[in-house]
């Protein structure tokens, strides 16, 4: 559709400023339409008035159109004055081709404006629209009566207008009603000009409207703090303090408060928009430096809180985490069994805290004894603790013990090796001659390892308070029984050249099995009774026999504490046999472990070890001779120094034999199963 002649459009009627349109007034517009359907023209003017029409062109073709006028025109205009311009829109897009005048007679209206009496009324908020109490009065000298219209330009998105009739002359008071709604809130008033439809007008100087500044009182007793807080956390969306305000006029602010402990608060550049109670939520920023309470003054900014507000954020301290430094482990006090802890029984170990508190370190309980300590870090930076001592040790030997702490983070565990020095134990001696220690000069290898402290002492490689030897030569039946009881023996050794009778073989098996005592069981001559004292403790049905000229028997590679102990690791060495006539088991049964075996038979065994009980059996009653001067390749396989310090030995066939480590380790299995095992009050029958 489209305007055929824009020169045809026209108006009915006569307009005439200050007097409504009525049905007499119109606007005539020609049209074209190429195709059927809705319409929508309008005509609109800036003097208060326009032409509109809608509905259905059922066909396409001409067609003349009326336009109602509506409105009141407030201005109008001398003979000769072109009028209004019509802006014309058809189904709201605006003719560019087409803008036709229209014709407002003037009133015959007279009256001058009192500048000095402009008066305005209500208050002004930003986004708060006018309403009836938003005014601005005038006083006006009537010189001509008649239709009257004063009004402003639009500012700030409001104005004010009005529009009467003058029934007589002098001063009168109008009012013009503001309408809109102001769109900021600018500290500086809004100034406003005056214009009307005076035929002599008077031109007052702008007049100013004030904006209310934003205004509104925190509820204090309402702030709800959001989200949790923790030390050296940095604060998220979550973290929020939710203020409740009561909005007296309307504004944009930014509620903020000042920082402390490395975080703060604030809402931001914020329209308050409308009046009452309003919730505004304070985003959080920032990262706790400590863990305490931190307060807050919730300020407004520029302005516009009635008075400020104080609020408490709880700060939850980070859990206590420090390091321990595994290697700095250290314990000061004597350590052996049945002594009780003192205060002089303590561990220390160094730590680096990471975060300040309450900490705690721990081991578990072993062998009676448990560490402790605990107490408050209050400065960062390595520093040493202590663990106290408790508990009384039951027995002697080498404990892992694992050191757990409360700390958060970083190494919370380590563990170190405390060693307790075994008892004193009695060692019993059968045989004769150089080859078992009741028997053994000081300076043969039998005793002479036995004595030596650096190997079994208080500071030795073996922790033992003392080793006590006594002798019972080749004791038989009721003295050998006396020889154990007497002497609360826990360790026997026999040697060269003890055969137990069947009573001795009945006594000592009580005292393996029973006491709960070691018998290293050391038997080359007897087969039948060798093989049934093996087969009473063994409960086994072992066969035992001679070699002929063996000097070497090499170990098996079995991880056992007579094989691998405290004085070396000996598998796949091997051992040498004092002289030729060693011994050796067959069919040994799977309560015995094979730790050496025949060099030219490795199904015949040599030595052998009981997985459970206190017995060791080795199938050369010699093989513990020695001294540190010998130079045979057939004798003296236990060679030592002059002090009975262990030592290798060059032998037969161009071998290096063991023997003196290997009973030397053989001795301290020894001890640690007695003093885990003995059964003290048994008295052996």
């Amino acid at each position: 559709m489209r305007i055929s002649n824009c020169d045809q459009v026209k108006v009915g009627g006569t307009l005439t400023q200050g007097i409504g349109l009525d049905a007499n007034n119109y606007l005539e517009v020609p049209v074209t339409v190429n195709q059927a359907g809705t319409y929508e023209v309008a005509a609109s003017t800036e003097n208060g008035y326009y032409f509109m029409v809608s509905g259905t062109f059922p066909n396409a073709g001409n067609y003349t159109l009326y336009l109602p006028g509506m409105g009141t025109p407030r201005t109008g205009y001398v003979e000769g004055d072109p009028g209004d311009v019509l802006t014309i829109k058809i189904n709201g897009v605006e003719v560019t081709n087409c803008s036709p005048t229209v014709f407002v007679r003037r009133a015959n209206v007279d009256y001058s404006l009192i500048c000095g009496q402009i008066n305005v009324v209500g208050d002004y908020m930003m986004g708060v629209p006018l309403d009836e109490g938003n005014k601005v009065r005038v006083l006006v000298n009537v010189i001509v009566p008649g239709y009257w219209s004063i009004w402003t330009p639009t500012i700030n998105g409001y104005s004010f207008a009005g529009n009467g009739t003058f029934n007589e002359t002098g001063e009168q008071w109008v009012e013009l009603q503001g309408t809109g709604t102001p769109v900021t809130g600018e500290p500086s008033p809004n100034m406003f000009t005056l214009a009307d439809n005076a035929e002599n007008s008077v031109t007052c100087d702008p007049f100013p409207v004030p904006i209310t500044p934003v205004s509104f009182v925190i509820d204090c007793d309402a702030v709800e703090v959001g989200g949790s807080y923790m030390h050296d956390v940095q604060l998220g969306a979550t973290n929020t303090l939710n203020v409740k305000v009561q909005v007296t006029s309307t504004g944009y602010t930014t509620l903020e408060t000042n920082t402390v402990n490395g975080f703060k608060f604030s809402s931001g550049s914020i329209l308050l928009h409308k009046l009452g109670e309003q919730v505004i939520p304070l985003i959080g920023s920032g990262t706790p430096q400590e863990g305490i309470d931190t307060p807050f003054e919730i300020k407004a900014t520029p302005g516009g809180a009635v008075a400020s507000c104080n609020v408490t954020v709880p700060v939850k301290p980070q859990p206590v985490a420090f390091t321990m430094t595994c290697a700095s482990i250290g314990v000061e006090g004597r350590y052996r069994p049945k002594l009780p802890m003192t205060d002089e029984n303590k561990m220390t170990i160094n730590v680096r805290p990471e975060y300040l508190g309450e900490w705690k370190i721990e081991t578990n309980w072993l062998n009676g004894v448990q560490f402790t300590g605990s107490g408050t870090f209050t400065q960062p930076g390595e520093q040493q603790v202590v663990l106290q001592a408790s508990g009384t040790p039951i027995s002697g030997g080498q404990f892992n013990y694992t050191l757990t702490s409360n700390s958060a983070s970083g190494s919370t565990t380590c563990t170190y090796r405390v060693t307790y020095v075994y008892r004193t134990m009695n060692i019993l001696g059968i045989g004769r001659g150089v080859y078992q220690p009741g028997t053994s000069s000081a300076s043969n290898s039998s005793r002479a390892i036995l004595a030596n402290s650096n190997s079994f002492g208080p500071n030795g490689t073996v922790k033992v308070q003392r080793l006590n030897i006594f002798n019972a030569s080749e004791s038989e039946g009721a003295t050998l029984r006396n020889a154990i009881n007497s002497n609360n023996i826990d360790i026997i050794v026999i040697g060269y050249n003890y055969t137990p009778g069947e009573e001795s073989r009945s006594i000592l098996e009580d005292f393996v099995k029973n006491k709960k005592g070691v018998l290293i069981h050391s038997q080359e001559n007897s087969s039948s009774g060798t093989a049934d004292l093996i087969n009473r403790i063994s409960g086994g049905n072992v066969s035992v026999s001679g070699s002929g000229s063996v000097y070497f028997n090499p170990t098996l590679n079995v991880d056992d504490p007579v094989l691998n102990g405290p004085f070396g690791d000996l598998r796949l060495k091997g051992t040498g046999s004092d002289v030729n006539n060693s011994y050796y088991v067959t069919n040994i049964p799977s309560s015995m472990i094979a730790l050496g075996v025949n060099e030219r038979d490795r199904s015949r065994v040599h030595i052998m070890r009981h997985r459970t009980l206190g017995y060791l059996y080795v199938g050369d009653s010699g093989w513990t001779a020695g001294n540190s001067s010998s130079g045979s390749s057939t004798i003296y396989p236990a060679r030592i120094t002059s002090t009975g310090l262990p030592q290798t030995k060059p032998y037969s066939g161009g071998n290096t034999v063991y023997n003196s480590f290997v009973y030397a380790n053989a001795i301290a299995w020894a001890i640690q199963y007695a003093e885990e095992h003995i059964v003290s009050d048994y008295q052996v029958r």
